[in-house]
């Protein structure tokens, strides 16, 4: 099997990430927040967002818009929702979402 076939198969093992936040939940329990891998594409997304606006703040809200996904795979947030997480919701927990979501779990890769 070629290289790029065995890496292209690693990839689809990867698992989709959970990120509880119990701040952001209702009666029903924490808002989940699921995530797919990171790819390149979405590190030169981040990288241009962060280029052109100079921010690294902007960078964090794309990344949480960008990987945020609900249990059926659509996404949570969309570009409408950038001026409210930048200036109406907790920063502390954007942080916290966007370090998750850029975690590697190194238990995940000793497995495969």
């Amino acid at each position: 099997m070629k290289a790029i076939e065995l890496a292209k198969a690693h990839f689809k093992t990867l698992q989709t990430k959970t990120i509880e936040v119990v701040e952001w939940g209702d009666e029903n329990g924490p808002l989940l927040i699921y995530v797919e891998p990171f790819t390149l594409k979405d590190k030169a997304k981040l990288q241009a967002v962060t280029k052109v606006s100079g921010s690294e703040i902007d960078a964090l809200v794309e990344l949480v818009v960008m990987k945020s996904l609900d249990k059926n795979g659509e996404k949570l947030f969309t570009i409408d929702d950038k001026h409210a997480l930048r200036n109406a919701v907790d920063s502390r927990i954007l942080e916290r979402i966007s370090t998750e979501i850029m975690r590697v779990d190194f238990g995940s890769l000793e497995k495969n």
